[in-house]
């Protein structure tokens, strides 16, 4: 990958928004790029953060492993957002486990050197107070809705979230741009894999969606959105 590219994944990323030319320069010149196959882990639940990931390209999905054995979907990452951040700024282990689902390229600092990044340019701090914030914010609803909502909203708004995150162009709508499981949306939503199925399989007859082996494809997205409000 060319140095004008690599500049260019910099530049797209929130933490670096508003840098001035010369600070960019020293953030690339300080990082790390490499390009990863998809079912690479990044870092296990509990280990020490030792780098701040910037994901430049490719799918990442954030995990843990529950007491039982059952599995959670903490975030699906995708372009531009940032892979262990909170425990890199925090200092503390790594909540959970990251794990590439498609060939990846990645872009990393040091944590030291990330440390020193944010006290020697103070937007970088205010940027990644913003992204955090953000991540936060949205962990937060998603634990209202599985306490409130119908698991039909909840799975709704799952897909609306992964379509607007990392959707593609598709004949029949807007596929969401990863080989995506149903156990993938039941660990996102908080449910099991036989609901999900029940409720894709509905969807699918009334036309609302479309799906097959690891795809899905929201069709009419304006049906998905009430759903999302009414669960019906």
């Amino acid at each position: 990958m060319s140095e004008s590219n690599v500049h260019e994944l910099l530049v797209r990323n929130p933490l670096f928004a508003g840098l001035p030319q010369t600070a960019l320069d020293e953030v690339l010149l300080t990082s790390k790029l490499r390009m990863i196959p998809a079912k690479t882990v990044l870092y296990h639940q509990g280990d020490t953060p030792n780098e701040l990931i910037a994901l430049g390209k490719g799918i990442v999905k954030v995990w843990q492993m529950r007491n039982g054995g059952a599995i959670a979907t903490i975030h699906v990452l995708g372009p531009g957002d940032l892979v262990g951040d909170i425990a890199v700024f925090r200092h503390v282990p790594l909540p959970a486990t990251a794990t590439a689902i498609t060939d990846c390229i990645l872009l990393s600092w040091a944590a030291a050197r990330t440390h020193e990044l944010i006290e020697r340019y103070p937007t970088i701090g205010a940027n990644a107070l913003g992204y955090v914030s953000r991540r936060s914010e949205e962990l937060a609803q998603r634990l209202c809705e599985m306490a409130t909502e119908r698991v039909e909203q909840r799975i709704a708004r799952a897909l609306l979230r992964l379509a607007d995150q990392i959707g593609l162009a598709a004949p029949e709508g807007v596929e969401i741009g990863y080989p995506l499981s149903r156990q993938d949306i039941a660990e996102i939503v908080g449910t099991d894999l036989y609901v999900v199925s029940r409720v894709l399989h509905d969807w699918a007859e009334r036309g609302v969606i479309v799906t097959g082996r690891l795809r899905v494809v929201l069709c009419d997205r304006q049906r998905i959105e009430q759903i999302a409000t009414d669960g019906k």
